[in-house]
This record gives C-alpha cells, structure tokens and sequence, in this order.
C-alpha cells in the first residue's frame, strides 16, 4: 500500500511538472514564429489577447520546508472600439505543492475566476467597470500577481484589513477641476462571483479612494469604507497611501485603521495595519528591498512586528526573481522565501 501510494504521488508530481512545462513552453514556440512577445500575450484577433501567468514559491523555516506552485493562471482581455475592453483571468491557486519534510505532494489544478469585469469609458472624467475586479484601494492591492511585485511575501495589510476583490461596479476616472486627481467609487450588493480565493467573505461593500499626483515624484491618496457580511458583522475602515518615486530609488508607505461591529459583541473591535517599503535599483535589473509592517488586531497581546530584506532580479521585466527573509515578533515564523515568475 506504501509503495502504490508512493507511486501514485511521483505520477501525479510527474504530470503537474509536465503540466507546468506545457504552460511555459507554448509561448516559447509562439515566439519562434515570430507572433509573440514576452509578457504582451498571443493576440488571436483585434479584439482578443490570450496569456497568463506563473509562480513559484520555495519557502524554509525552521520547522518547514516546501515548495509551491501558487499561482497558475489564464488570461484573456481585449478592445472593442476605443471606449470599451473587458479582462477574464482564470487561476488556480496552490496548483502544486511539495512539503520536503512529510514528502508529500498534492494538486489544485482547477481554476476558478479571479477577475472577470467589463470596462467603458465615456469620457476621461468617467468610465464604469461591471463585474469581478481588484478593489481599488491603495497601490500594493492593485499588483496582484507575483511578478509585478516587488517582493514574494504581501504584507499583512494586504491580507487581512479589507476585501481584495470586488464583485460589483467601480465608477472611476480624472476629476473635472485637477487633472492630477483620479477618483473610484465603487459598490457590491451581492455575494462574491466565485469565492474560492477571496480572503473576506462579504455581500456588501461600498467605498471611495482618490489618489493626487504631485510634483518631485510625489504622489499620495486615500480610500474610506463599509463592508458587511449577511448582517453578521460590519466594519468601516479610513486607509491612507503615499509613494515617492525618484531616480533609483522608490519609497511606499500605507496604513488602514477599521471598527468592526458585530451582535452580540461586547465592545467594538478596532484593528489597525501599516508597512514602510523602501526599494533600491542599484542596476537596471537588479534592486534590494526593505519593508517593515505593522499589525494590530485589537488585542493587546497581539501586536506584530515583521521585517523583510528582499532582493530581485529582473532578466527582462515579465521575468522575475525574487529572494527574501522575514523576522517576526510574535511567533517561530522567521523564514526564508524566494520565488520565480513570469507573466507571458
């Protein structure tokens, strides 16, 4: 039985790897005929784009040890006139992962919707978007794949203050009296398209954020909120980003603050979040990376602090390598991650 069942775990090892080399090889060819390029998708006609993307994880700590194919994912977007465009992505999250210390292996190759929205721009001042999307709200929420970021790990910030997604409208664009300025007011009355990855489960939301460009590189905004689950619970949150990009250099701050409200409770919950980034290009390719977070879940003894020192490697920019280690206050979590992706 030990012996089928190690054979049965190496076959399925074996077709998630021939998968994932399927999954990279294809552009490759594309681009051997001379119909792709790297990063921009495999355009099928004038109003389709297919491409996607992959990651992979390998982190180390002191009592684990894995290796992870996080994100797999599909992707199709396109045009239809100058006023419209619509974005599919399809992902399966975990699609393979290898635990070094049992020696086991498992899949998740089914994807589900991550994003699937419809845009239209009436003017420069408005355009409305329908469907799955990224909630807008900041900068680190709206890089939601690997290799568009800076590092492997996202802040807890990111994770766990506000939903990341949307299912619903955003109404966004330039205000009228400051080109600078944009502007989102977004909605969601119903539950989530596909909750598979969602990382709060709600069936309302609605918000503003605005976000002003400044002279020196300089640009700074905010969001404010309400969201709620089945009556459940409520929580309102007051978010606040500014970035600063100059030469070879790149500084981010963000910070959140929410009151979550629930029957029954004793007290209103109040939790509050913040990280600091800082990021170095030394040479076109090559960059190290600082951040250090906050986290405060309301209760008193449990307040975290979290270090990282990053470094990443850009061969060509669709490509991304990534190393990085975190020391943590409160837990055993200190470890090692580095990571490898492509957006084709």
């Amino acid at each position: 039985v030990i012996a089928l069942c190690s054979g049965l775990n190496l076959l399925l090892k074996r077709i998630s790897i021939q998968a994932i080399l399927f999954f990279l090889t294809v552009p490759v060819v594309w681009a051997a005929e001379g119909n792709y390029q790297l990063g921009q998708g495999f355009k099928l006609a004038d109003w389709l784009t297919v491409g996607g993307y992959i990651s992979t994880e390998y982190k180390k700590s002191d009592d684990h040890e894995e290796f992870v194919v996080d994100d797999l994912a599909f992707l199709a977007y396109g045009e239809f006139g100058d006023s419209s465009s619509f974005m599919l992505e399809l992902e399966s999250v975990d699609a393979f992962e290898f635990d070094f210390d049992r020696h086991e292996s498992r899949t998740n190759l089914p994807p589900a919707i991550e994003r699937l929205y419809f845009d239209h721009g009436f003017s420069d001042h408005i355009s409305v978007r329908v469907g799955k999307q990224i909630t807008p709200i900041g900068y680190w929420n709206l890089q939601p794949i690997n290799v568009l970021r800076e590092t492997t790990s996202n802040p807890r910030y990111s994770r766990e203050m506000f939903p990341k997604f949307l299912t619903g409208v955003d109404i966004y664009g330039y205000t009228t009296f400051d080109d600078n300025l944009t502007y989102h007011i977004y909605m969601q009355s119903t539950g989530d398209l596909d909750d598979a990855y969602i990382n709060i489960d709600i069936d309302k939301h609605y918000g503003f954020s605005a976000n002003k460009q400044f002279s020196g590189g300089w640009e700074a905004g905010g969001s404010l909120g309400r969201f709620e689950k089945d009556g459940d619970f409520s929580t309102r949150y007051l978010q606040l980003n500014a970035r600063r990009v100059t030469g070879a250099y790149t500084f981010v701050i963000e910070a959140i603050s929410s009151l979550k409200k629930g029957p029954g409770q004793l007290a209103d919950r109040r939790s509050n979040a913040a990280y600091i980034q800082g990021e170095y290009r030394y040479k076109p390719r090559h960059s190290i990376i600082s951040r250090l977070e906050y986290r405060d879940d309301g209760n008193s003894t449990n307040r975290e602090r979290i270090a990282i020192l990053g470094y990443s490697f850009r061969p060509v920019y669709p490509v991304s390598l990534k190393l990085e280690y975190q020391w943590h206050t409160l837990s055993d979590d200190n470890q090692l991650q580095a990571s490898f992706s492509v957006l084709f």
